[in-house]
């Protein structure tokens, strides 16, 4: 029965991981999201489709996708003993996945750094934070959303690294980690520029889209 559940609660994440929020969005709005800009269904997409609000909603929500089953396992609202391999990163990753490629876009779906956010967000609260300040940092440096992305989950993997040799987190000495922390956040900065292979090119070119999300939607209205 615990095996059972183990299964259970992994094909729920990759089920939360798969739901389109950015897609949906859209469809709300009568736009299909995939068919205009980078046609990405992401945050950024969504906020020079749909606008800034629109674009802090997906990434909320997408964020949350990652976050809400290893918050539960970490902070032992779920028992241990139903963690699939006795680590919840497992589930992130599946989420991860099921953003990455989901089930009802016919495993099809986006570049996974928000609901990845979440990963971490559920694992290792202030690293998301560390996360978040070094993107807005490099964003407003750069004004590329492709290379925050990339340069903060470079950063975070640096971070989980240290982490591991530590054990214990320093702000929160309840909270341990082990190896499996560096080599699921490596996975995830794999998928994240594989994803971002397209964007790698255009700024190789210098053909990469900057930051819009301050104007109004255009040719789709």
């Amino acid at each position: 029965m615990v095996y059972v559940i183990q299964i259970g609660l992994l094909i729920v994440s990759y089920l939360l991981g798969s739901i389109p929020w950015g897609f949906l969005f859209g469809k709300m709005k009568g736009i299909d999201i995939r068919e205009h800009g980078s046609k990405n269904i992401g945050t950024t997409n969504t906020g020079r489709v749909l606008g800034f609000r629109y674009a802090i909603y997906t990434y909320i929500l997408d964020m949350l996708k990652g976050a809400i089953i290893i918050a539960l396992f970490r902070f032992n609202i779920i028992p241990m003993k139903y963690c699939l391999f006795n680590d919840p990163l497992f589930y992130g990753l599946a989420a991860v996945l099921g953003h990455t490629f989901s089930i009802f876009l016919k495993f099809r779906g986006g570049k996974a750094v928000a609901t990845s956010g979440g990963l971490i967000l559920g694992y290792c609260p202030w690293l998301l934070l560390v996360g978040l300040l070094v993107f807005f940092l490099v964003v407003y440096l750069t004004n590329y959303v492709s290379v925050g992305s990339l340069v903060a989950t470079s950063t975070a993997f640096i971070i989980t690294v240290i982490l591991a040799f530590l054990q214990k987190d320093p702000f929160f000495p309840k909270l341990t980690y082990n190896y499996y922390f560096p080599i699921f956040t490596a996975i995830i900065l794999s998928i994240i520029i594989i994803r971002h292979k397209s964007n790698i090119e255009r700024l190789r070119t210098k053909k990469e889209s900057k930051v819009s999300w301050g104007r109004k939607r255009s040719k789709i209205d």
